[in-house]
């Protein structure tokens, strides 16, 4: 009998080894949930294709439709020009100083509402627009100078809005100078394969070099 008891436990915990595995999802006829994975794109919404964020140099304008108390609640209209700075701020009346670079244009309307009401203002709408962007090309250009910036705009074709090379230029070791940072890029291995052409960004220096030749 004790035997038989014996034997009748060992079956006992088998039996419970093989409802637990069957439970956690480790036998072989259960396959585990897979875990759900970060898109691989999630980290590309950093870099903002339409470029939206405000940086400095930025000419923006501010619409402020405000009222308050001293108006018996009458509401009304100004636009206020700005700059954005080199230490990415902007300046506006009464409040003075607010940060503006790294923002996007609702994100500063948020905060320049939330700055005047209700300190200064019973109510305050606030529209911030981007008045233009620009690029800067310089060196041995036919026309160097500061020119509009827009979505599409590449090395090639900075180079082509500022009249082309001179016939001093070194193509192969052309600057672009973005904030702190600065490449060199062979524009003439750019032409002979357009694929490697490099996105212009607002504020970017475009600097050509005299060849030494």
């Amino acid at each position: 009998m004790k035997l038989k008891f014996l034997e009748n436990s060992k079956v006992a915990v088998w039996l419970a080894l093989v409802l637990a595995v069957s439970v956690s999802g480790w036998g072989c006829g259960t396959t585990p949930a897979p875990r759900t994975a970060a898109p691989e794109t999630a980290g590309a919404a950093v870099e903002n294709p339409t470029e939206n964020r405000l940086r400095v140099g930025d000419i923006i304008e501010i619409r402020l439709v405000t009222s308050s108390s001293h108006t018996g609640g009458q509401a009304s209209a100004e636009i206020i020009p700005a700059v954005v700075d080199e230490n990415g701020e902007i300046s506006l009346p009464l409040i003075e100083r607010i940060k503006a670079g790294g923002s996007t244009p609702s994100e500063l309307s948020e905060r320049i509402q939330a700055n005047y009401v209700p300190r200064y203002y019973v109510r305050c709408n606030v529209t911030v627009q981007v008045a233009a962007r620009f690029f800067y090309v310089g060196g041995e250009v036919r026309a160097s100078g500061r020119y509009a910036w827009s979505e599409d705009v590449t090395l090639l074709k900075a180079i082509n809005m500022a009249g082309s090379f001179t016939d001093y230029a070194n193509r192969a070791k052309v600057e672009i100078i973005r904030g702190k940072e600065k490449t060199t890029e062979n524009a003439e291995h750019i032409r002979q394969n357009p694929t490697r052409d490099v996105p212009i960004r607002p504020g970017d220096s475009i600097w050509v070099p005299r060849s030494m030749f």
